[in-house]
Order: structure tokens, then sequence, then C-alpha cells
């Protein structure tokens, strides 16, 4: 399956995905040298390590005088560039093959790849699974988008029965051949709309996974809202009375520790994946009861007379913001005070506006997006702009009252105020549970 006669190899981005592909090259290659237009400590460092390997490495290069020292039959993309920026065109304009680096890394592997994908809960579909594999005695890794480069597992070798792969849709970009066994697709909501012409181009950039894959599974929604044929996918039905079912099979969902709409549907799309790989949905169920939720996403990490606090600092996009109010609230009650904004991505809030109504008592708005957010929302609940996120949920707490949830689910992006949605989250359980312990 390894190709190992010689091979010009370029690989464009020196971040994480690109520095193991560039490992992975230089194991199987020639030649290989890797650019990035950028520079850094990080950077530096991998650059050092690569150098010493035989790999020629150019960092913060000028495109319009840079002299390759071959000329590359196959270019490997990392994930975080845009082919449509400056160095995506020049890439494109070089004459060689162009893929990801999961598809070079699926060039070596021989393992089942399970793809998970969708805006929301790609994260924790993808532990489930893996959690009810090695549950079920099956040796299986989580890569891919979650953290774990593909790149990095090929090389590792390890004995393994399944990659459960998390797959953004900027990897699906450029995906040519690789194969997986079963994938799903649990939503397409709006997300990263400054990388896309279009929410239609956005969602037909998700919807590469199923022709790329052996069996596939999706919700009923979104089967509806993008017209995938229902004859070739398997489409999931939704939740009723806190009873999944899939194929005339019924699982109580009522009392599971993964509560949350969502998180059944991510559940059910766990179950399907894992039929479609030869288990006993049963035994998964059963696997999956002992799965323990990571931080960070709709985390109730404490109670305080008679107030719950929810750290959903994961909810980078509106639709997981949504689906935390729906979660979360008591309809028509307004038991909850909630904690928004971040980075502007440009994304359509409308979307949350009916569930704000039912939901809030009062929303407490900071980061870059603060003020159109105010203007979205202002006449759906009480709004309150504030000039950065420590006032925002200094006023919330001083705001809260007993049998309401104070919820943190910023619904934008960290990244105006954090180094990540962790770094957010883990701030706003500090500066709970000091406001706590001063009562």
């Amino acid at each position: 399956m390894v190709k190992t006669s010689p091979e010009n190899i370029l690989v464009a981005g020196l971040g994480v995905s690109g520095y193991e592909a560039a490992l992975l090259a230089v194991e199987n290659f020639s030649n290989v040298v890797v650019v990035d237009t950028y520079e850094s400590t990080a950077l530096q460092n991998r650059a050092s390590c690569l150098t010493q390997k035989g790999v020629t490495v150019l960092t913060e290069v000028d495109l319009s005088n840079l002299t390759l020292p071959f000329q590359p039959e196959t270019v490997v993309l990392s994930p975080g560039i845009d082919p449509r920026s400056e160095f995506g065109t020049y890439l494109q304009n070089l004459g060689a093959k162009v893929i990801g680096e999961l598809e070079f890394a699926s060039r070596f592997i021989d393992t089942p790849l399970i793809g998970i994908t969708g805006t929301n809960g790609k994260t924790t579909t993808v532990e489930l699974i893996t959690h009810c594999l090695n549950k079920m005695g099956k040796q299986a890794i989580a890569a891919g988008n979650i953290g774990l480069a593909l790149s990095k597992v090929a090389r590792e070798k390890n004995e393994l029965d399944f990659i459960v792969v998390e797959v953004s849709s900027f990897q699906l970009e450029a995906i040519d051949s690789i194969e997986f066994l079963s994938s799903a697709i649990l939503n397409i909501s709006s997300d990263h709309v400054d990388r896309y012409n279009s929410f239609e181009e956005y969602g037909q950039t998700k919807l590469k996974i199923f022709k790329h894959s052996k069996h596939c599974t999706t919700t009923k929604n979104l089967a509806s809202e993008w017209n995938v044929n229902t004859h070739e996918v398997r489409v999931l039905s939704p939740l009723e009375k806190g009873v999944i079912h899939i194929t005339g099979q019924k699982f109580d969902y009522e009392n599971h520790s993964m509560q949350g709409i969502h998180n059944a549907e991510n559940l059910a799309a766990c179950l399907s994946v894992l039929d479609h790989c030869g288990f006993s949905m049963e035994k998964v169920f059963q696997a999956s009861l002992s799965y323990e939720m990571a931080p960070h996403r709709m985390q109730k990490f404490l109670e305080h007379r008679g107030i719950l606090f929810v750290n959903d600092s994961k909810a980078t996009n509106p639709h997981a913001l949504l689906m935390a109010l729906m979660s979360l609230g008591v309809t028509d009650k307004r038991n909850i005070v909630l904690i928004a904004g971040g980075r502007d991505k440009k994304m359509d809030f409308k979307i949350v506006n009916t569930a704000l109504c039912s939901y809030t008592r009062e929303v407490y708005l900071y980061g870059e997006c603060r003020a159109g957010l105010y203007e979205v929302w202002k006449d759906k609940t009480r709004c309150f702009i504030c000039d950065d996120f420590s006032e925002a949920v200094q006023k919330a707490l001083n705001s809260v009252k007993t049998g309401e949830t104070l919820l943190l689910s910023p619904g934008c992006s960290s990244l105006d105020s954090f180094r990540s949605y962790e770094e957010r989250g883990n701030a706003f359980v500090k500066n709970v549970q000091e406001w706590t312990e001063n009562e």
C-alpha cells in the first residue's frame, strides 16, 4: 500500500499536522520540502527537528520570490491553509497533485477508518465511539481534527482495530481517495463563513464524506435540508419521549449520563456507525453508559444556592448555543441567565431567537461581536453589553437567582480574548468558584 519509489513532496504549513506529515513523508520519500509563510518559536523548533532528518524547511517565505529546491509532484496541504488564499493559489499553480494531510496519511494506513463530521458534536461523538470500541475489547484511537494528526498515527504503526477520525470541513476540501468504513454527518449549521463563499458551499464540503464512505449515517433534518439520497444513507429518527429508535430497536435515553437533545443525536450516531461496523447496538449502548463527557461541553460543574452553573465554552457557533438553550431551558419560564459573545465570524444568530424568547431572562454580551449580537437579540430578551469577559461573568453572577441556570455558551470563537475555548471555560469556572467562596 505504501509507495516507496522516489517522489518529490512539498508539505505546505508547519503547524502540528504539517509537521507530522513532513515526518511521515521523509520516512517514505527521497525529497521533501516544507514551506510556510509564517515564523514563530514553535515553527523554528519543528523546522530544526525536520532539518536534522534531511528535510528542506522554508519559513516566512515571500511567495513572489520563492525558489523551490525541486519541482514537487505532490503537495500536502495543511487544513489551516485556505486554497483560495495567496498561499493556496501559489500551491495550486505549481502543477502538482494537491491533497490534504488526512488524505496523505490515509495512504499509509490499513486500519479501518471511521469518519465523523458536522458543525457541532464531532469531538464528543468521536470520543464516545472510541470509548465504546475500547470498552468492547477493541484497540481504537481517536485522531484527526481532535488534536492527533493522522500522519502521526500512520508513523507509529500501532496494532489498531479502528481509527476514529474527527473530520473538519477544511480537511474534507482536499480529500481524493480516502475511504471510511463507516461515517456520519451530525449536523450542518452556520460556521466558518469567513472561509467559504456561501453556506451552501460549506454544506456541500461536509457532504463530501459520504462519497468516501462504505456506510453512511445522518439525521432526518439534515437529510431533508440537503436532499441527501436516503437510499444510500441511513437516516436517524428524531428522539421521541426519551427513546432513541434505530432500525426497529429502541434505547431508553431518559437516564443516560449524556443529557441534552444534541447528545442524544450524538449517541444515536454512535450506535448507527458501530452497527455498520458489525457491532451489536445493545452492546454499544451498554458500553456508552460509562462514557464521561469532557469538560467545557455542557459541563454542569456546580450547584450553589439552588443555582445550576454550566460551562459550555465549546459552543462556538449559533447551533451549539441553540442546543444548549433547548437542553437546559424550561419552556416559558425564562430560567437561564446567559453569557455569550467572542470572535465575530459573521455567523447567522437569528436561529437562536425563538429559544432566547422562551428560555432566557437575561443575556450578558462580551467580545468583538457584542454589539452585533445586541442588535439581533435586544427585542427578544434583556441584553447587556459588557466591556470584557470578566465583567460579563461578574454581572451575570450578581443577577442570577435561585432556581435559575447560569450558562456560559458563547456561540462564538474564543480567540478574540483567549487562546482557546478551554482557557475561556477555565476562567469561567474559576470566577464562579471564587464568587461562591466569597459569598
